[in-house]
């Protein structure tokens, strides 16, 4: 089992910040918590605009948005990693991701 199973994501996209995040949140069919958060049926998660960005920089940390995600209580280990990973799946088809985490092998396959 992972002790910690917090996900923190990089995400590099041309989508401004309304956009993207309404993508993520339908995507999710989430509930929009305060003024960056998304409420799911299995994760918490805000996204937030990267305060270091800069445009076209290849290293993540750097990249436009982060996304900090966790589990909801109820939500075993096993679904929450596996809806973690479609989201992945889904948000890797049309902008460049990178998670970290302490299961971050995972996305890599």
């Amino acid at each position: 089992m992972t002790e910690n199973l917090y996900c923190k994501m990089f995400v590099d996209t041309v989508l401004e910040y309304n956009v993207f995040f309404e993508t993520v949140r339908n995507f999710l069919n989430g509930q929009k918590q305060a003024i960056s958060g998304i409420t799911s049926n299995w994760c918490d998660m805000c996204i937030s605009r990267n305060k270091e960005y800069i445009p076209k920089n290849p290293d993540f940390l750097y990249w436009k948005f982060i996304i900090d995600i966790d589990p909801l209580e109820n939500v075993s280990e096993s679904a929450y990693i596996n809806n973690l990973k479609h989201l992945v799946y889904f948000l890797k088809q049309r902008h460049n991701v990178i998670c970290a985490c302490d299961f971050e092998d995972i996305f890599r396959k």
